[in-house]
């Protein structure tokens, strides 16, 4: 830790005056490189880090210009549009971002918004824009469906990312824990009274989130041999419903596990079937605490406060550039009680 540690204190250790402690931390070429070396060498031994704030107070003034705000970190929307993030469908992808913010601002940090595709600009030249503006810590948000990460110029910023794991790209990654969210469910299910669970997908989730979602379905029916897994079937709902019925009369499952209550029991009462009294349904995504639906509550916004605190971390490490090894932090989701699924035999949770 650097509480306490200042300057002064490593200038007291090492002999020498603040000043010359200030240019060997910023490898002025005006020192002798051994005696950069011996003070760097007693700061990383103290424990030393630097405040970014006064970081960038100390640039502005060496530069002779004004400083008008706090360090920023950048959120970069990667939606189709400039307020696709803001304004986006998904109550989960809006809290990340609300998340970021108020995280941001806790932290003494000033949090500016960027659009990844403004004026049609290349990822290349986006990197430069923000490099030039002294950003040095970028939050990328979830992605556009079917968009890879933005081959950005890493080896300027500190870089976190609102989505799964990329296999081909070491980025550090903050997200929900999709495996853990869908076995939670199964597990639920089970516990009252549910023995034919089905799951039903959009063709991009699948795609999104690698097949997290059906490990933790598929690993449920072997750790509960009672559940009779039914096929999943991948579809959107909202645009094929009839292929939500086809699949409900071959399949007949007793409880249906799908991120969004919405269009899935418009679709199944407009056949006439009740939920949850003839068909559960259980959400991997609830939009809030106390929403209608019964399931998993992803907390989109600690999603997003975790995201920029480790971002954080990594811009006052001076950390640039993609890892070597990639990391990734997992949120686990909270079980929503709602309504749209039966209660267990006795009552109570």
């Amino acid at each position: 830790m650097s509480h306490g540690i200042t300057m002064k204190t490593i200038a007291t250790q090492a002999g020498v005056t603040q000043a010359t402690v200030s240019m060997c931390l910023a490898n002025n070429p005006r020192i002798p490189p051994a005696t950069r070396e011996r003070i760097q060498a007693i700061a990383q031994r103290l424990g030393y880090r630097p405040n970014p704030y006064v970081s960038t107070l100390m640039r502005m003034r060496r530069q002779g210009k004004p400083l008008r705000s706090k360090p920023a970190l950048a959120l970069v929307c990667a939606q189709r549009t400039p307020q696709g993030w803001r304004d986006h469908p998904s109550a989960i992808i809006r809290q990340m971002r609300e998340g970021a913010f108020a995280r941001a601002t806790l932290r003494g940090y000033r949090a500016q918004e960027f659009w990844l595709y403004r004026d049609g600009m290349s990822a290349e030249r986006f990197s430069e824009v923000l490099h030039a503006r002294g950003i040095q810590g970028l939050l990328i948000s979830p992605l556009a469906e079917g968009d890879p990460v933005p081959a950005l110029a890493w080896q300027h910023f500190a870089a976190v990312s609102l989505t799964v794991p990329q296999p081909a790209l070491t980025v550090t990654t903050v997200c929900n824990d999709h495996y853990f969210s869908s076995l939670q469910i199964l597990r639920e299910c089970h516990r009252r009274g549910y023995r034919r669970p089905g799951l039903v997908l959009r063709p991009a989730h699948q795609l999104r989130f690698q097949g997290r979602w059906e490990g933790g379905f598929l690993v449920a029916g072997r750790l509960w041999p009672e559940l009779k897994l039914r096929a999943p079937l991948y579809a959107d709902v909202a645009e094929t419903p009839e292929a939500l019925l086809k699949w409900v009369r071959r399949e007949k499952p007793d409880v249906i596990v799908t991120p969004t209550l919405e269009p899935v029991r418009r679709t199944l009462v407009a056949a006439g079937l009740r939920v949850p009294e003839d068909v559960g349904v259980a959400l991997l995504s609830c939009p809030e605490p106390g929403d209608e639906g019964t399931g998993i509550f992803q907390n989109g916004r600690l999603v997003g406060a975790l995201a920029v605190d480790t971002l954080i971390s990594m811009v006052e490490r001076h950390e640039r550039g993609l890892p070597d090894q990639a990391t990734t932090v997992m949120v686990e989701g909270q079980w929503n009680e709602g309504r749209t699924l039966r209660a267990a035999a006795g009552g109570g949770r």
